[in-house]
This record gives C-alpha cells, sequence and structure tokens, in this order.
C-alpha cells in the first residue's frame, strides 16, 4: 500500500453520528474505511498504512460523497507539491 504522493492521498473525518474514516485516494478511484470508535485508531493505524502519503485531517463532522474527497485529497496533493 506504499506509494508516492502523485495521484494518491488519504483524508482523515468524523462523520455526523461519531465515527471516524479515513479515505484513500488514489488516481479517480476512492476508498472508504470505517466507522472506527475513535480518532486514536485511525490516527495509529495511518501512518503504518501510507507511510509516504499526503493526508488531509478534517476534524469537523461531516458526510462527503466521493466528488467531494476526490477534490479535497486533488487539493492536498496540490499543496503538498507546492510546499516543496
Amino acid at each position: 500500500m506504499q506509494a508516492k504522493s502523485d495521484g494518491h492521498s488519504v483524508i482523515v473525518f468524523p462523520d455526523l453520528v461519531g465515527g471516524w474514516y479515513f479515505v484513500e485516494i488514489e488516481g479517480k478511484a476512492v476508498y472508504r474505511f470505517g466507522p472506527f470508535e475513535s480518532y486514536k485508531i485511525v490516527s495509529d493505524l495511518v501512518p503504518v498504512l501510507f507511510p509516504k502519503v499526503p493526508k488531509l485531517e478534517i476534524l469537523e463532522p461531516a458526510e462527503f460523497d466521493d466528488d467531494a474527497l476526490m477534490i479535497l485529497g486533488n487539493g492536498e496533493r496540490v499543496g503538498e507539491i507546492s510546499r516543496e
């Protein structure tokens, strides 16, 4: 599951009922994982599964469709490139 940052990112966020998710964005594919019981579980898993992939954390509860997640993931990659 390790990959270059090109076309690949991870987003962490809570849902409206208290579950935590992480979403892998790879090219045009969106893979959702969760819900998990706590932020701690997700924050422990993500660096192990995706050590070199840019990560965006959204701490406010939200509901996202796949298009919104892809836009957020692409924005994180653009930000990562501009910081280099």
